[in-house]
């Protein structure tokens, strides 16, 4: 009975919260809503398994022994950044070195552009919220003074008044912290986790680059990158 109690507590303690913060708590809200939705799709995405499935894997062996055919059907079918990196140096295979690294490395850095798309969001979301908090506090502070300034501050109920406004009027402040210091650091580490797996798909197709560049049937790389 007294967990009922207490759990009734804190949930009015929270709505009276809210309620007291005014109307800039909805948008606060409504961005800590986005900020979950956005976190969870990156971690969806910024997987191994989703980034450099093993199909990527098996398909550079396949490269390096000098078996490409096998598997370029695969690797034009499959939905992952990795895949399109290679696929991106399998359409330059038989040309020079330089060519087909620059190939892949083009696509690499559009693939990791599209790891980080949504981090941007969380960020920029980490920067609106304190600041819709700011907001929201100055206005509660400009309507507690208009509100005194209508019967003076003399009186020492009116100074309690104010005090009590200013306090509520920094509610918004600190949910928009609230929202933006959990997104900041999320955004950091789905940062540092996008970066990590840019970094690995590079280092584990690195052994394709030279296979896809090596003599082709019927002629140098040279050859076939001047025709």
């Amino acid at each position: 009975m007294s967990l009922s109690l207490q759990a009734t507590d804190v949930s009015r303690t929270i709505g009276d919260f809210f309620a007291d913060g005014g109307i800039l708590m909805w948008p606060i809200l409504g961005c800590s809503v986005v900020v979950v939705g956005l976190a969870v799709d990156r971690y969806l995405s910024l997987r191994r398994a989703r980034v450099l499935p093993q199909v990527v894997l098996d398909a550079v062996e396949q490269i390096v022994g000098g078996r490409v055919e096998v598997i370029q059907d695969g690797i034009a079918a499959a939905d992952a950044p990795a895949a399109r990196v290679l696929a991106a140096g399998l359409r330059r295979r038989g040309h020079l070195l330089a060519d087909v690294e620059k190939a892949m490395e083009d696509r690499l850095q559009q693939e990791a552009a599209r790891l980080r798309a949504n981090v941007r969001g969380i960020t920029l979301i980490a920067a609106v919220a304190p600041l819709l908090g700011l907001l929201g506090t100055v206005l509660g502070i400009a309507d507690a003074f208009a509100a005194v300034e209508q019967s003076g501050l003399g009186r020492g109920d009116n100074s309690e008044a104010l005090a009590a406004g200013i306090k509520v009027a920094l509610y918004t402040t600190i949910f928009g912290l609230f929202v933006a210091i959990p997104a900041t650091l999320v955004a950091a580490h789905l940062h540092a986790r996008a970066r990590r797996l840019a970094a690995l798909v590079a280092h584990e197709l690195e052994p394709a680059v030279a296979a896809l560049a090596a003599r082709p049937p019927g002629g140098t790389p040279e050859a076939v990158h001047a025709a």
